[in-house]
């Protein structure tokens, strides 16, 4: 089941593709959005990929490096908010928590800086020049 969500990798690319054809004024920001919705669960879902010999390990690894930076961060909102504890192992609805708090917390940062990345291609705003 869990090696269906790499399904999901369809979303970012549909989203960006959509804002190519439609030339969208602030693509990078709805593609960073929906890149940070779904970065968690296709790292676990290429965690997955393990048991494949050869190019499963290297799918692997890349699933642990994206779970290995963005999953603490639910974790962390969770356990400073008192919904888990800190040392005990989290069961499958306390995964299902941290994954809609990475998700909406990831999706925040990346649209934000997608944003910036907008912003700085269609005007000046945020470069060097305008600030002198």
């Amino acid at each position: 089941m869990n090696t269906y969500l790499i399904l999901l990798a369809i979303i970012p690319l549909s989203c960006f593709e959509l804002t190519k054809l439609f030339n969208y004024r602030y693509r990078n920001t709805l593609c960073g959005i929906s890149i940070g919705l779904v970065v968690t669960p296709i790292s676990f879902a290429l965690l997955e990929f393990t048991y494949i010999p050869i190019l499963g390990k290297l799918l692997g690894f890349i699933g642990l490096i994206l779970n290995l930076t963005h999953g603490w961060v639910g974790y962390l909102c969770l356990a400073s908010i008192g919904m888990l504890e800190l040392g005990v192992q989290a069961t499958a609805v306390q995964l299902i928590l941290i994954c809609m708090i990475n998700g909406l917390l990831i999706a925040n940062i990346y649209g934000l800086i997608g944003y910036i990345v907008d912003t700085r291609h269609c005007n000046n705003i945020f470069t060097p020049r305008a600030f002198s």
